[in-house]
């Protein structure tokens, strides 16, 4: 009993988060026009096109913008820093709800210019997108709190993304799945931890 209500204490903190707030609010929205609008079968298949676009991201954005080019967007770097100095405060879990603003408007504009003017395969893009960032963020998110996942899955990816903060930052980027990194060559963390943020 106690600890449902531990694990329910989590729930409630993770899904109290402005930034999850927007995405589940996204999902919904996405999930209820395309329902009203479906149009094809093609609908299905561009909503597993979402989370390859975020699978991308996650990586592209975690390895170059928050680790090794701070310039692109200083604010951003500034703030990922602060994670990592206090990698369990809740406070820096979760980026600013604008820069999701800003990338959903660019995947829907782009999505929707690359098919033609398609609101219905648009839409069905961000739905998956936002469905996959929804799990990148409790992924994240459990990793960093005293959680201990139900799967074995989840207790890889948990371990994984600890061994990033506590024995090398310059590896394992990604969060949900190892594709990238190993792709990328940055699968295999070093020891020591080679800490390169600005003091």
């Amino acid at each position: 009993m106690r600890s449902e209500t531990f694990f329910t204490d989590y729930v409630k903190e993770f899904t109290s988060q402005r930034l999850i707030l927007f995405l589940f609010t996204v999902f919904f929205f996405s999930c209820c026009f395309l329902i009203a609008t479906f149009s094809s079968i093609w609908n299905f298949t561009a909503i597993f096109v979402g989370p390859v676009i975020v699978i991308f991201l996650e990586y592209v954005v975690h390895r170059y913008i928050l680790h090794e080019y701070p310039r692109i967007a200083p604010f951003a770097y500034k703030g990922h820093v602060a994670h990592h100095q206090s990698p369990n405060d809740v406070n820096y879990l979760f980026g600013p709800v604008l820069f999701d603003i800003f990338a959903y408007l660019v995947i829907l504009g782009s999505v929707y210019t690359v098919t033609e003017y398609d609101w219905n395969l648009s839409i069905a893009v961000v739905l998956g997108a936002s469905g996959f960032q929804i799990y990148y963020q409790w992924i994240h998110y459990v990793s960093h709190r005293p959680i201990k996942p139900f799967t074995p899955w989840a207790r890889w990816l948990k371990k994984r993304h600890l061994l990033h903060h506590h024995l090398d930052e310059r590896a394992l980027y990604s969060v949900t799945n190892p594709i990238l990194d190993i792709v990328m060559g940055t699968n295999q963390p070093k020891s020591p931890k080679r800490d390169h943020h600005p003091h």
